[in-house]
């Protein structure tokens, strides 16, 4: 700031005759002219007229990516308006001192104008070059008193504006402010998913407090001058910002140089807005801020086709009827971002055939958006996804989902894995009655029923280490059908992934299916009038030729199987499941393509949905191969995932 002063200091003493002293004033400082724009502001913020806000901080919180902590007190924020101009003023006092010496302090401590980034401190040495009487606020400074008809004596601490409610105003500058208590439900809106032509974009909220807010969508109206792709955007590539309302009282905006497009939770660009930057301005009430983020990006030019496209065409043209003893059902690993180190080179990345920007998690997720609202309007009603990252998860599918009444329960991996399954169903036609996951190292030691696996892997010091150390998961979801009270006990999984050990995935396989028969039995037992049926979904990393398929459809698997080849210290003994289980979506001949001719990859089928006492009477093809390889292997341009989605329909 005093750099900012010395600046503006010379620039008027080189204007001035050496014999004439400059003189600066408050209403200088406030002039528009003597604020510089910024020139790569990407976020904003619009405080509602005539409110403050005030919140706590009540324990000091150590700033991200700064050393400095921030100071327990009172906030208080609100918009001050000097010659047409708006400001935000913002301060912070302790809870201790008194509202007399707070609020005549919280005058002008921190002022900067609306569309700028920079921050007027006015310090005691910035006062003394302003003020000519520090006393006298009303011409050259903001004063903040309580309504001269409150009861509350100005010996009280600053804390009691926060917390009693008999408050209700403030008086600045003698106008009326009400005051809105913990009025920042939201931290930072950002757009950081990259918008793609017919795709879905969506604001990154992170909120302090859960509420309902409202998106305007805005393209910038000329498009961006082309350059070379480039990882990231470099300071000159990002724009700025300036918001204002057109109408405060009905809630519409303006942004200059944008053109207002589409009011929602979502937003689907049009091709011909290819190469213009979008913002979204996202609206949290009357008495809440206003935020406003732009893309870092121009919106792509659409693509030619996604990978499900014929898939969803074959899931609307066999429409469902009404019976209600059908039900369309899927399953997607969506491929976590967690996995994908991109700061390698190109050649030395896993899926190296595929461009960094199409392996972007923000790149991707518009893409996986689209095609579960896809998927979600040709009448699929459950889906069990692998590999679903908790951020994307929390940030954008699960707020995507509710828009489309559809729930998610998500649960993670074991450990420090952020990364989980999670079951996705259409929620006018189901309720949740049971969630949980189970690790699958607990449920072996644990549970009776598992005393052979525990055999087993006693036998082998390296088996059991590897067992007990993988992060693997059940995860069980019942749903009630509302109409009908058919209850769904569905399971979900993704198991170990490594080749080499197929035998920790048979084993694995077999607590998941213990697991869930007991339970699906519980279930049976308990409601015995009512029908029950059972779907366990996930990627199996085990090809139909694999023991983990034969073992789940034969029910039973010997100890001379070849797959206790994997580790030759092993005991094996037979294993017997309760009941052998039907594949519902049956065995394409991939399910998972990432074969190149630059590398050795992996084609074979790893996902599949099965059930007890249900039937399977369609099964959705595959893409076109012609589609998978069109860009070499998947995930690709047109793929958002290293997997395919297998799609059924099955009676109950």
């Amino acid at each position: 700031m005093l750099k900012y002063l010395a600046g503006l200091f010379k620039g008027l003493l080189k204007r001035q005759p050496a014999n004439q002293v400059p003189t600066i004033s408050w209403k200088d400082i406030l002039k528009e002219e003597s604020v510089p724009r910024p020139q790569s502001k990407r976020r904003t913020m619009l405080l509602p007229s005539n409110r403050v806000l005030l919140w706590k901080t009540e324990d000091p919180v150590k700033e991200k990516d700064k050393k400095k902590q921030s100071q327990t007190g009172l906030n208080m924020m609100f918009k001050f308006t000097y010659e047409d101009i708006p400001y935000i003023v913002k301060t912070q006092k302790a809870f201790e001192l008194p509202l007399s010496v707070a609020l005549s302090k919280a005058c002008a401590e921190y002022i900067y104008p609306v569309n700028s980034k920079i921050i007027f401190q006015i310090s005691v040495l910035m006062k003394k070059k302003v003020f000519k009487d520090k006393a006298d606020t009303s011409e050259n400074g903001i004063s903040i008193k309580l309504d001269s008809q409150s009861e509350i004596d100005d010996t009280a601490s600053i804390s009691t504006l926060a917390d009693n409610l008999e408050i209700e105003t403030l008086l600045i500058n003698e106008a009326e402010f009400r005051i809105v208590r913990n009025g920042i439900p939201i931290s930072s809106v950002t757009l950081a998913l990259t918008p793609i032509a017919n795709q879905y974009c969506m604001p990154t909220i992170v909120f302090n407090k859960k509420k309902s807010v409202q998106s305007h969508w805005f393209v910038k109206t000329e498009k961006q001058k082309e350059s070379s792709e480039k990882i990231a955007p470099t300071k000159k590539d990002v724009d700025s910002l300036y918001l204002s309302f057109s109408n405060e009282e009905r809630r519409e905006y303006s942004l200059e140089g944008y053109s207002f497009k589409h009011k929602g939770e979502y937003f689907s660009p049009d091709p011909t807005d290819s190469g213009r930057l979008v913002a979204v301005v996202v609206d949290t009430g009357v008495d809440n801020p206003v935020y406003a983020a732009i893309s870092s990006r121009p919106i792509n030019e659409p693509l030619e086709d996604v990978i499900t496209d014929d898939q969803v065409k074959w899931c609307r043209v066999n429409k469902l009827n009404k019976d209600k003893d059908v039900v369309r059902i899927m399953c997607y690993n969506i491929l976590a971002d967690l996995y994908l180190n991109l700061n390698l080179e190109q050649n030395e990345l896993f899926f190296n055939y595929c461009p960094k920007a199409n392996q972007r998690v923000f790149y991707r997720t518009p893409i996986f958006l689209k095609q579960m609202k896809d998927f979600i309007d040709s009448q699929v009603s459950i889906f069990f996804l692998q590999e679903v990252d908790l951020r994307r998860h929390e940030n954008y599918i699960d707020p995507f989902l509710k828009t489309l009444n559809y729930s998610s329960e998500i649960s993670k991996k074991g450990g420090q894995i952020s990364e989980g399954v999670a079951v996705v169903f259409d929620q006018t036609r189901y309720r949740t009655i049971y969630s949980d996951s189970f690790l699958l190292a607990d449920l072996v030691e644990k549970e009776e029923v598992n005393s052979d696996i525990r055999r087993i892997l006693e036998s082998s010091a390296e088996s059991e280490t590897r067992f007990k150390t993988r992060p693997t998961i059940i995860q069980i979801v019942m749903l009630e059908d509302v109409e009908t009270g058919v209850i769904l006990v569905c399971g979900n999984t993704h198991l170990h992934h490594n080749p080499k050990d197929e035998h920790i995935k048979v084993l694995q396989a077999l607590t998941c299916v213990r697991k869930l028969m007991k339970m699906f039995n519980e279930m049976k037992e308990s409601e015995p009038e009512r029908k029950c049926r059972l779907i366990f979904g996930g990627d199996f990393n085990s090809t139909p030729d694999g023991a983990v398929f034969q073992m789940m459809s034969n029910r039973f698997l010997p100890n001379d199987h070849k797959v206790w080849e994997c580790d030759e210290k092993i005991d094996a003994e037979d294993i017997l499941i309760e009941k052998k289980m039907s594949c519902l979506t049956g065995t394409p001949e991939y399910t998972n393509y990432t074969a190149s001719s630059q590398k050795e990859g992996f084609v074979g089928c790893l996902d599949y949905i099965w059930g007890i006492d249900v039937e399977s009477i369609r099964i959705c093809p595959s893409p076109d191969h012609k589609k998978v390889i069109k860009y070499t292997a998947l995930p690709s341009r047109i793929s958002p995932s290293d997997h395919l989605p297998v799609i059924c329909d099955i009676k109950l």
